[in-house]
């Protein structure tokens, strides 16, 4: 498979439009996403913090809409790069294809890496540093003093909700969505007696809104790095592991004991960014705290490992059936 990688060395100088365009408006996300997380939660003189909170919301969407325009930047400041020759010459030559050689040359450059981001990738990568800005903002400005500026009905009813369906120990008798064990030393520290107490708190209400929010903004991030990083994951060596690539009783087992590693880190994972609400706690303690914390979101890769073994087993079951009743050339026609 010559368009995989064997080793990390392969894969620094596989020189693929797709890793080059990607590592471009990456850098521009970042750019405008610390440019965001500097000076969101800022607070201006003579406003209240209901106002300063409408006023960190206008800012947070003209970061997002810098954001958005990140073909313009990349036009702007990396135009003459060698990625972007590189993709204007391969415009060139596919505007002269016809139709049908058109799409076998984009399919086989798209399956290799050598064609450029596409719109939905861009869009997807877009979302996800609107997204973790969106913490960004709800920890700075829409939290202040560890309590929610602004608690409407609609977050209020959120909020009820997720207390109503949160397990709390030393019960834990019906497992529910959300778990909450947050009560160590620090926690106490903070003056409350129990774990309902904390809950129904100001700090309480703002953690519960914030953990409602990551749970139901999960598929969407996983769906973003799914679009962004499925095929690059196999570029950097997964297709060893891929049951889709199993060809022997070892390569059997590896897969096997690889997908049981997976299948464990993926229930951590999931169990951390669905229903742990002790993993939010300390994020709501400041922005600065957010960030040092953001390498939790390793987990996201896990779950994205998982599914990519799930996929592979899928179609490996699929050909094993297809090829046990001799239907191998139909599904190789598929």
């Amino acid at each position: 498979m010559p368009h995989h990688t064997n080793t990390i060395a392969d894969w620094l100088i596989s020189n693929r439009l797709y890793e080059d365009n990607l590592f471009y408006y990456a850098l521009i996300i970042c750019f405008w996403f610390f440019w965001g997380f500097a000076f969101l939660g800022f607070e201006l003189e003579g406003f209240s913090l209901q106002q300063n909170l409408f006023f960190n919301f206008i800012y947070y969407l003209f970061i997002c809409t810098m954001m958005a325009l990140c073909p313009v930047w990349f036009r702007l400041f990396f135009g003459k790069t060698h990625t972007a020759k590189r993709e204007q010459e391969l415009h060139a030559h596919l505007d002269e294809l016809d139709d049908e050689d058109r799409q076998e040359v984009v399919a086989y450059l798209n399956e290799t890496g050598q064609l450029a981001m596409r719109p939905i990738q861009r869009w997807a990568l877009v979302f996800l540093g609107s997204y973790f800005l969106f913490e960004v903002f709800f920890i700075s400005a829409w939290v202040k003093d560890l309590a929610l500026v602004w608690e409407p009905r609609w977050a209020s009813a959120l909020i009820e909700w997720a207390i109503s369906h949160t397990n709390v120990p030393p019960l834990n008798v019906d497992r529910d969505i959300f778990v909450l064990d947050v009560l160590d030393d620090g926690i106490n520290e903070l003056g409350y007696k129990d774990d309902y107490f904390f809950m129904n708190s100001d700090f309480g209400h703002a953690v519960m809104l914030y953990r409602v929010i990551k749970t139901f903004t999960l598929p969407f991030v996983m769906s973003s790095l799914i679009v962004i990083l499925w095929k690059p994951i196999d570029w950097l060596g997964f297709y060893r592991a891929d049951p889709r690539h199993i060809d022997g009783v070892s390569s059997f087992l590896y897969s096997v004991f690889l997908s049981f590693g997976a299948f464990l880190l993926f229930i951590g994972a999931t169990l951390a960014f669905v229903s742990d609400v002790e993993l939010v706690v300390h994020y709501i303690f400041g922005k600065f705290n957010w960030l040092s914390l953001f390498w939790q979101h390793i987990g996201l890769i896990f779950i994205l490992f998982y599914f990519k073994f799930l996929f592979g087993w899928f179609v490996f079951i699929k050909q094993s059936i297809f090829s046990i009743f001799g239907l191998g050339a139909k599904y190789e026609q598929c």
